[in-house]
């Protein structure tokens, strides 16, 4: 019986000390994260399990998962409705950390059918709908906060295929920065960073808001037209608006007073959150190809505010060069009186492609210290601006930002800044900026020196032949406060030279002021818009209706002074001396005295102007050089005042001139956009026509939206007139329900373009041929119809012009331009090239 209990207890002892041992060895324990893969936001929910297993678990609120086992497979699966299911391979037998990176999915919500009474989740978005104004902090009489702004790109979706290219060998030392934690997102290479902090106060009556930027640091390239082109993710989003303006796209929102025309909604989850019970929602778009989201959020079952709030855009929805956008909101319920924001997380996946490199931005706001309805100093709210940088908030200390983050920077993050510098001093870096800006600017970069436009090296035309040209400026590496430019070009039918310079000088930032001159000695074609192309563009030689052979020698010396007084609101003083010279076709001569004995057939003019532009709360994002305007909500007024000095500098006449415009866009939500100039002008004197307002024609193939497309050069003259041009913007609205038509995501437009104008019998009875011309006895009018967005880059017009095309007026056009001119058409089409969302 000894000998028993002997062997029973060392058979534990073994099983124990020997048995266990190797039973653990063989246990798999994976702990890990799941995410999205655009926002990085937790995924709540989301299924883990083993392949070829049903035993899993889900992710908590955080996103965060455990599993342990000790009959593993091969690879870990994570699935969720509306992302694609992941697959990662796993080391059995390991401690290990697997972290899902989650991409949406096409995926929709399975159809639910309510028999008996109504969805009870329309039932809750009628709450919603119902207590917005009192949710909505627009509806306060005042309040104030401190936010916290990071904005941040980076190229992303770089694979091994990418990283193992030649070109990026200079940038290797980066994928050894990239967290190495396993997971299925890709590295990315930041390129731009930028922080800010601010203090925002508004106030509900007199309607004023105010930002003042006390804290900005930027880090990264910095281009003018890249930060154009996205300018709108600076934009804040209020989700209690109808429509959100997201690249000049008019998105409905989730909570629209009409979102149950546009959305489906889901009751799918009740919780607790921070003490407040709170339903959650799922919708998803009617219809395909709307400007929609998809997503979910949390509503408080009391106030019926939003709690939190994430969505997409569709996938179908009608807007170019995105692939995705996320947007995640989260409020608080402040001292259980009022919502307030306290999370803005906006991230854009610009052009990314499956397999393909693109770049992502992200803009991640934070919002503490709120007070609301109380007094606000009428002193925060002076000046016409609503955002104010304080003069030393580029200055800022690295301690100053450790204490003054909302969120102290993390790992990632604190890798980016030394990326950044680290990238921008390497040669291959420096080298592919130059090709970004030749593409966006014209110019190449050689150190101090920048040459181009690479379009105006090579054109031609009636006049001289073949044009050679080679010019530049100096680059900001010469200076940021000096810019000097000059050209040399040469034709080889006139054989002669022409040549122009000029020099630019920033005075101060603050208030903005430049001095500038130029001179000047080339052909120019008067008449048309300060929106065509120039000369000698080579696209303008190559897509001319007509022979360019009403053609000018100008001379010109040019001194202006320029002031911004208030961001939005500018002077500018210039004094210019032309002397004129038809060429080609073209003949302007006229009477130089009340006699009508001596002819001449040059125009020698001094000017004097003052031109003033006011653009009320104009928005600007600045760099540390550049500064882009990303426009106002009001209207731009432009008014501009010249004076003929005659006997000044030779000038032969005296005359004044007034021209007042005003352009703006007007959104008529869903239905597209309105985009109109209003133009008036006035001339005192009696001048030759060139002086006078030739009005803009234009003799090519490519549409300008600042010319009457119709109309040729000379054809019209006025010394007063007023004109509007107007072309609505339909964005799809009617082409996206035709099902043949949806998948091409073309967008209508439609336009008119008149002018109203006369000349007197002085300004006409100067010239030695007064029908050279034809001045406005009637309104001439132009209509116009067509498609824009054609591969994305795209636009044609059919355009019918309305007057002045009967075969007496055609046969007068031949008197005057000569029998091998080319008479104006009642009908054509006219195409463009745009980059737009």
């Amino acid at each position: 019986m000894h000998y028993s209990y002997l062997k029973k207890y060392f058979l534990i002892f073994l099983f124990t000390f020997y048995i266990l041992p190797l039973s653990a060895q063989n246990v798999t324990t994976i702990n890990g994260k799941v995410t999205d893969a655009l926002t990085n936001e937790p995924v709540p929910f989301a299924t883990v399990v083993m392949k070829g297993m049903q035993a899993g678990t889900n992710t908590d609120m955080d996103g965060n998962f455990k599993i342990v086992t000790s009959t593993p497979s091969d690879s870990l699966i994570c699935t969720l409705i509306g992302y694609k299911t992941v697959a990662l391979r796993i080391r059995p037998g390991q401690t290990q950390t697997i972290n899902f990176a989650l991409k949406p999915s096409q995926t929709d919500l399975m159809e639910v059918e309510i028999k008996a009474g109504e969805n009870p989740a329309n039932i809750i978005v009628r709450n919603i709908i119902k207590h917005k104004d009192d949710n909505d902090p627009a509806s306060l009489t005042s309040y104030q906060y401190e936010t916290y702004n990071k904005v941040e790109f980076d190229l992303t979706n770089i694979g091994e295929k990418f990283k193992n290219r030649k070109i990026l060998k200079p940038f290797s030392f980066i994928w050894d920065n990239i967290d190495s934690t396993e997971t299925n997102s890709k590295p990315f290479l930041p390129f731009f960073i930028s922080e800010t902090l601010s203090d925002f106060y508004f106030r509900n009556d007199p309607k004023n808001k105010k930002e003042i930027i006390k804290a900005s640091k930027i880090s990264g390239l910095e281009n003018a037209s890249v930060t154009q082109f996205l300018g709108d993710m600076y934009q804040r989003v209020n989700i209690y608006q109808n429509y959100i303006d997201i690249f000049n796209k008019a998105f409905v929102s989730p909570i629209s007073d009409l979102g149950l025309l546009y959305y489906r909604y889901y009751l799918i989850d009740s919780a607790t959150i921070d003490n407040q019970w709170c339903y959650k929602l799922k919708f998803k778009p009617r219809r395909p190809q709307e400007l929609t989201f998809t997503g979910d959020f949390w509503v408080h079952d009391t106030t019926w505010a939003v709690k939190k709030i994430q969505m997409r855009i569709a996938q179908d929805a009608n807007i170019n060069w995105i692939d995705d956008m996320a947007l995640v909101q989260e409020y608080t319920y402040v001292e259980g009186k009022q919502w307030m924001q306290s999370k803005d997380m906006l991230v854009i996946d610009f052009a990314a492609k499956e397999d393909g490199m693109g770049f992502i931005g992200r803009k991640t706001t934070s919002y503490k210290a709120f007070q609301f309805n109380h007094t606000i100093s009428d002193a925060i709210f002076e000046g016409t601006e609503n955002i104010v940088v304080v003069d030393d908030a580029l200055n800022r200390t690295v301690d100053f930002w450790q204490e003054a983050r909302h969120d102290s920077l993390n790992e990632r993050e604190q890798k980016i800044y030394h990326l950044v510098d680290t990238i921008k001093t390497l040669p291959a870096f420096k080298s592919y900026v130059d090709i970004i800006t030749l593409f966006f600017t014209g110019y190449k970069e050689f150190g101090n020196f920048e040459a181009g436009p690479y379009y105006t090296f090579f054109s031609f035309n009636a006049v001289e032949g073949a044009r050679f040209r080679f010019g530049g400026r100096t680059s900001d590496e010469f200076s940021t406060k000096l810019q000097l430019s000059g050209y040399l070009a040469y034709g080889t039918k006139d054989e002669a030279f022409k040549y122009g310079g000029g020099i630019k000088y920033m005075l101060s930032k603050k208030p903005r002021q430049f001095v500038g001159a130029n001179y000047k000695y080339d052909v120019q074609q008067l008449g048309q818009s300060d929106n065509a192309f120039q000369d000698d563009n080579i696209l303008s030689s190559l897509f001319r209706r007509s022979p360019a052979n009403k053609l000018t020698m100008l001379e010109q010396q040019k001194a202006w002074y320029e002031i911004e007084w208030i961001p939005g609101f500018s002077n500018k003083v210039t004094l210019t001396h032309t002397d004129l010279n038809p060429i080609g076709n073209l003949n302007y001569s006229y009477y130089t005295n009340t006699e009508r004995t001596t002819v001449k057939n040059t125009i020698s003019s001094t000017e004097l102007s003052l031109y003033t532009r006011f653009l009320y709360r104009e928005k600007f994002v600045s760099g540390k050089t550049d500064r882009i305007s990303i426009g106002s909500a009001y209207p731009t007024l432009q008014v501009n005042y010249t004076a003929g000095l005659k006997d000044f500098l030779k000038s032969d006449f005296d005359y004044h001139k007034l021209t007042v415009k005003i352009d703006d866009q007007i959104k008529f939500k869903p239905f597209g956009y309105t985009y109109y100039v209003l133009q008036g002008g006035k001339i005192w004197g009696t001048i030759p026509y060139p002086l006078l307002e030739v009005h803009p024609g234009n003799e090519s193939y490519f549409y300008d939206y600042a010319a009457f497309n119709m109309m040729n050069y000379f054809e019209f003259v006025s010394d007063y007139y007023v004109s509007i041009f107007a072309t609505h913007h339909f964005d799809g609205f009617f082409l996206d329900k035709i099902p043949l038509m949806r998948k091409l995501k073309w967008r209508e437009i439609v336009g008119i373009k008149a002018i109203s104008g006369s000349l007197s019998d002085a300004n006409r009875e100067i010239l030695t041929n007064p029908n050279a011309f034809s001045s406005l006895t009637k309104p001439y009018t132009e209509l116009s119809a067509g498609v824009e967005n054609i591969f994305k880059i795209i636009r044609v017009d059919f355009i019918w012009r309305m007057t002045y095309i009967d075969e007496e007026y055609k046969t007068i056009y031949k008197e005057r331009f000569g029998k091998d001119s080319t008479t104006p058409t009642q009908f054509g089409f006219r195409a463009s090239l745009q980059l737009v969302f």
